[in-house]
């Protein structure tokens, strides 16, 4: 997605951030506006102070704002160190910049003719990020700056419960549909291997001995590769596919809309459908030039295979899975599955510590030897049929 927010550079001089930590009425009235709660408000106005005070720091947040918001030039690791303290000045610090910028991403949305709810959807994330990083480390604060820059450009937008973000499929499979009968597979490109499991042989926990995936294409179609089976595993062994009968409905470098889950609400299935259904009618609206996309595609530690084996078939979990054709992922790992559903222990997480059905389930499943690996999941246009029907 091409999509740039005219920032103007003298936003970013030392006067003009300098100007705007400053204006403290100003400073406090942006971060309202942008739903961020009272007591974090202060705080921000208390970060400005702070970093006020100190001119390296001062120096440090010019050089943040600038690469933030020039082409290529952000490097997220260059702020690995932020907070360097427990001051509010360096919890809050990656927030000041985005605020500085709302202006531009008010005017962007105009320019999209996008509704002022929309604008104020996509920016709760920032409260959902500062209390995040209160449930992780105890106190507030923001680090998101990277995520949110995708916001601030007009790249990740929430409608409803879900975010979008366009983009191009690049997820290592193609998704086949029958000529005839309309069915809907997954099967997985070449060059790869793959436990007897059905997960890739690059993933957490993966043990051999491992199989080369076959994959054949005669005359432009696909001859014989592994099927993706229901349950979001490989097949082991690969099928065979008759000449003329199958088409190929989504493969690499077709548009796609990249689907992001906000935390702080529950996965209301219906709440779900209705953002897929928003979508639909939203980017041909706002961004014709984008195309149409050809799928919904996810990755997430919510599409772990083994949560439909713990939890109860009517819950939103496995309903949202279920809604998906389930895909294993390149290099999975269990590390979000810890942060997300053990907080704020994580890793480190004791069973006394448990709180909810959810994390006593999966804790004990974990405990049986079981990794829990993110995965992903494909929905194939039309968009709007999500939870409703699925080839």
């Amino acid at each position: 997605m091409n999509t740039t927010m005219p920032l103007p550079s003298a936003l970013n001089e030392p006067a003009n951030i300098a100007a705007f930590l400053r204006d403290t009425r100003r400073l406090r009235a942006e971060a309202a506006w942008a739903g961020i709660e009272p007591t974090a408000c202060d705080l921000i106005v208390q970060a400005a102070d702070d970093l006020l005070r100190r001119p390296e720091r001062l120096a440090d947040l010019v050089h943040c704002a600038t690469t933030l918001f020039t082409p290529d030039a952000w490097k997220a690791e260059e702020w690995n160190d932020v907070p360097r303290d427990n001051t509010a000045g360096e919890r809050f610090f990656l927030i000041l910049p985005l605020l500085q910028h709302l202006a531009q991403m008010r005017a962007l949305y105009a320019a999209h003719a996008i509704p002022d709810t929309v604008l104020h959807d996509t920016l709760a994330d920032l409260q959902i990020w500062i209390d995040t990083n209160q449930q992780r480390s105890g106190a507030p604060g923001f680090r998101e700056v990277g995520w949110m820059r995708e916001h601030l450009y007009c790249r990740v937008i929430r409608l409803g419960r879900l975010q979008f973000q366009p983009g191009t499929f690049s997820m290592p499979f193609v998704v086949l549909t029958h000529r005839q009968r309309g069915k809907t597979c997954v099967v997985a490109c070449g060059a790869r291997q793959i436990t007897s499991k059905g997960i890739f042989a690059d993933s957490e926990g993966a043990t051999g001995p491992f199989i080369d995936l076959t994959y054949v294409e005669e005359a432009g179609e696909i001859r014989q590769a592994h099927l993706v089976e229901p349950s979001g595993y490989l097949a082991p062994r690969p099928t065979t596919f008759a000449p003329g009968e199958w088409e190929r409905r989504l493969t690499a470098g077709d548009p796609v809309l990249n689907l992001h889950i906000p935390a702080a609400a529950p996965l209301d299935f219906d709440a779900c459908r209705d953002s897929f259904v928003q979508a639909a009618s939203f980017y041909p609206r706002h961004f014709p030039e984008l195309g149409t996309p050809r799928a919904v595609v996810c990755g997430s530690w919510l599409f772990n295979p083994g949560l439909c084996d713990i939890l109860p078939e009517t819950s939103n979990i496995v309903r949202f899975q279920r809604a998906f054709l389930r895909v294993p992922q390149p290099k999975a790992t269990s590390g979000q599955t810890y942060e997300r559903a053990f907080v704020p222990h994580g890793r480190a997480t004791r069973r006394e510590q448990l709180t909810t059905t959810l994390q006593r389930r999966l804790f004990d499943h974990i405990a049986a030897g079981h990794v829990p690996l993110g995965a992903g999941g494909i929905f194939p246009a039309p968009i709007d049929a999500w939870g409703t029907r699925r080839d």
